[in-house]
């Protein structure tokens, strides 16, 4: 790297996008799919730590992280000299074909880290075929065909994946008929809870009528799994009230539905726990991960209790490319990283909460402020009270941050939720310097309307 590139903060050498980015859009819609949506138009040649740089010379600071794959920022030494250290021995064999050391060290690290008396892992490509392979063992251990997961959340984009979820634009539009035997559920969105009622007077009916679904003629004594995020990402980061897993787990238990934890966006330190079903006093059946577990190379893995992990016939999970030598030896470093971030973690959270609680008193378009560690965000509404959904004022945000050196992600069920997914890593300063150009974008957008 230049001495130049080792900057302080953003530097926007010409707006964004500028004329080579601009060249790169262009080539894009020509020759890539329009299915291929992509978020802010700028074409990124090199990044590093808490930085990118596009073609142009534009210096972004980046609070997307390559949506939380990336925690400890971008291209950490330690894990760029895992990758090389493995690439010199063996780079490829396929795990179906003979074992190797990487593989192994992982699984047996995923056992030592994971919450509870998780005992094996099947190490994947990536977090939808994490998300595959736990309801493929689900199904496997306990022979049951229903599948129970949330409206508001999000576990890829695979045919399972899409069935899972309720979001239909831009998810399952176009994409049916999805997979049957698949009951979605209401979350504990308490900003907008379907039951018009407030934590804790409620006690907790959000998960009353879970219990009640399952247990319905059509579903009860046959429901597989119950698929969950501790806090859903592409939801909005929607974190749910204290008690509230404990009691879901307590239905699964009862009612023999393997509890499958998704710790794909959650995981590795991003809630301020190494895992972020830690908040609550919770033991998975089945963990799956991916996103910052490799730091940037694909990959995922299922964790889960021995006898549940044991339950698949021989020779019937597997994949080409899962658990890469390359990809399994850079996410023993980036679980060492994720493990040395967590006291950063406290430092981001407390600089945060105090920012967006104070923009949501001040500002009347934001009607919510919420999340765990240093996945927050705010959800932005027209009015207050009656809390219409603000899309349109999301993506005017984002685009005016991107334009003020910024990367940041608005998403949501409703489209309306900036999130913030800084890297674990950032100094207070550079924290603070985001957050200023946010709160200047909410100013400019927010007076604009």
């Amino acid at each position: 790297m230049t001495k130049s590139w080792r900057l302080k903060g953003p530097r926007i050498m010409v707006e964004p996008p500028g004329p080579k980015s601009k060249a790169a859009m262009k080539r894009k819609e020509e020759f890539v799919t329009g299915g291929l949506g992509v978020g802010l138009p700028a074409e990124i040649d090199v990044a590093e730590g808490p930085f990118l740089r596009d073609v142009d010379g534009n210096v972004y600071l980046d609070f997307t992280v390559g949506l939380g794959v990336l925690n400890s920022g971008h291209r950490p030494k330690e894990v760029l000299r895992a990758w090389k250290h493995q690439i010199d021995r063996l780079d490829h064999i396929c795990a179906m074909v003979s074992m190797y050391e990487p593989y192994l060290r992982l699984a047996e690290e995923l056992s030592r880290i994971c919450p509870g008396s998780l005992k094996k892992s099947l190490i994947l490509n990536s977090g939808s075929e994490a998300i595959e392979n736990s309801v493929k063992i689900a199904r496997a251990y306990n022979k049951k065909r229903w599948l129970v997961s949330y409206a508001t959340g999000y576990h890829g984009r695979t045919y399972l994946g899409i069935s899972l979820m309720g979001k239909e634009k831009p998810f399952r539009e176009g994409f049916g008929p999805l997979l049957p035997n698949v009951k979605l559920v209401d979350f504990a969105y308490c900003y907008r809870c379907h039951l018009s009622l407030e934590y804790p007077s409620c006690g907790l009916a959000c998960a009353d009528l879970i219990e009640k679904a399952v247990a319905a003629p059509e579903l009860k004594d046959d429901v597989c799994c119950l698929v969950m995020e501790p806090v859903e990402g592409a939801g909005g980061f929607i974190n749910p009230p204290p008690g509230y897993w404990e009691r879901i787990k307590q239905i699964c238990d009862d009612n023999g539905i393997v509890f499958i934890d998704d710790e794909i966006q959650t995981g590795f330190g991003r809630t301020g726990k190494l895992f972020g079903i830690g908040h609550w006093k919770v033991e998975p059946d089945l963990v799956a991960t991916g996103k910052s577990l490799s730091m940037g190379l694909p990959i995922g893995a299922v964790t889960g209790k021995d006898e549940i992990m044991s339950a698949p016939a021989s020779a019937s999970l597997g994949s080409t490319y899962g658990g890469s030598p390359i990809c399994c030896a850079g996410a023993l470093e980036a679980i060492k990283l994720a493990k040395r971030a967590l006291p950063n973690v406290r430092m981001i959270h407390s600089v945060e909460k105090k920012r967006l609680n104070e923009w949501k008193e001040r500002f009347e378009a934001v009607g919510d402020a919420r999340g765990l560690g240093a996945m927050m965000g705010i959800e932005l509404v027209k009015t207050k009270k009656r809390k219409e959904p603000a899309a349109k004022l999301s993506r005017d945000i984002q685009l005016n941050c991107f334009r003020k050196g910024l990367y940041v992600s608005s998403g949501g069920y409703f489209n309306n939720v900036l999130r913030l997914h800084p890297p674990l890593t950032i100094t207070k300063r550079l924290l603070e310097t985001g957050l200023g150009i946010l709160e200047n974008a909410l100013e400019e957008e927010i007076k604009g309307l």
